[in-house]
């Protein structure tokens, strides 16, 4: 049933994406017929203009044709039955251009406005449509007196500038009758085109104004009240199972991030099996050291599992993991609290370097202390 004018008052905010998407899905969409039918009486005035000649060429042929008296057709039916076809099979050709244009003239406009949509939903049985008491709403609602209204403006604007031009035209019309054929077809057909564009400039400068209501009129029956934008922003956006999804993808995502970053570390440092963390240090750069991986438990052993098969360095430090882990953020440089601690592991990388490319004894592990307060087991305490 049509809403009532409270219901209309209430509806005032703009319909979300998601409501807009589930009308197109319904079928329901835009359309302008004004905008078909200027579409169909431009393109139904070009095919005439370019192609109106060599139609009333065919067209004539045809008459002639068909007016030549042939003693085998008059007296074999089969001869007849031929000639007959071949006459309609000729018509038909010859008038299939015209009436294509405005066709598919009509139906790309008809799209222009709205869009192009498949759905089943359209052909589905609807039942309400066939409801009286819904039809007798429709029927009366603001939205049939608009239509009604727009189409007897339409008709009387056409009907106006079609009567002043036909009135204009019949001294012309008359002298149709003194003319050979061929001339009085070309007279005809210039009086057909000035015609109609007449009527076709009055049906354009509706589907101007049409196009952009039927828009605006669609999306205002869409629009929703503070209730149901709210209960659709706690459907799409606020339902906590929602939320859950959106944060543990966000988290994957930034693990299989972090991991991928494990193979270009300088170092890592573990506890050595609660915590990993992964180091790097540009030395040609001036920054400090950054922490680009780092993780407890599984996610530590991934990341000594992903350093040992990409031969990163690994050094056991449990007070300076545990202080890491801690107190730096990825993506973070080390704070300066704990450069001299980080300072003897990157000291302990160059010595092992030097070793693996054959220059000594391997290097022993440091023993690292970090400053007090910086190892969590310490407050812990």
């Amino acid at each position: 049933m049509a809403q009532t004018s409270d219901d209309s008052d209430e509806r005032q905010l703009p319909a979300s994406e998601r409501k807009l998407r589930e009308a197109r899905e319904n079928g329901q969409i835009p359309r302008s017929r004004e905008a078909s039918h200027a579409a169909a009486l431009l393109a139904a005035i070009a095919t005439v203009a370019m192609y109106g000649p060599q139609y009333a060429d065919r067209t004539l042929a045809l008459m002639r044709n068909g007016l030549h008296f042939d003693r085998v057709v008059a007296r074999e039916p089969k001869a007849a039955l031929s000639f007959a076809a071949a006459s309609f099979n000729e018509a038909f050709w010859a008038t299939l251009p015209l009436l294509i244009a405005p066709v598919l003239a009509g139906v790309l406009a008809t799209m222009a406005v709205g869009g192009v949509i498949f759905s089943m939903k359209v052909v589905g049985p609807n039942f309400s449509k066939i409801d009286p008491m819904a039809g007798i709403a429709r029927l009366f609602s603001f939205d049939s007196l608009i239509d009604v209204s727009k189409l007897a403006v339409i008709a009387a604007a056409v009907g106006t500038v079609g009567g002043c031009n036909a009135y204009g035209s019949l001294g012309r019309y008359a002298s149709y009758a003194g003319m050979p054929l061929p001339a009085a077809l070309a007279t005809a057909g210039a009086d057909l085109r000035s015609g109609m564009l007449a009527v076709c400039a009055v049906v354009i400068a509706v589907a101007f104004i049409d196009g952009p209501l039927q828009v605006w009129r669609h999306h205002k029956k869409l629009r929703m009240t503070a209730q149901e934008a709210k209960e659709e922003f706690r459907q799409s956006e606020g339902d906590p199972h929602i939320k859950a999804k959106i944060r543990q993808r966000q988290r994957e995502m930034s693990r299989g991030r972090m991991l991928a970053a494990v193979p270009s570390a300088s170092v890592v440092v573990t506890n050595p099996t609660h915590f990993a963390v992964a180091l790097k240090y540009d030395e040609s750069g001036l920054g400090a050291p950054r922490v680009i991986a780092k993780g407890a438990d599984l996610l530590a052993a991934r990341i000594r599992e992903i350093a040992a098969e990409s031969g990163v360095p690994m050094l056991e430090a449990p007070p300076l993991a545990r202080a890491l882990f801690k107190h730096v953020e990825l993506e973070q440089e080390i704070p300066a609290v704990l450069y001299s601690a980080v300072a003897q592991v990157l000291a302990w990388v160059y010595q092992l370097q030097q070793h693996l490319d054959g220059g000594g004894a391997r290097p022993r592990e440091p023993g690292i202390a970090v400053p007090k307060g910086m190892d969590p087991q310490e407050t812990d305490r």
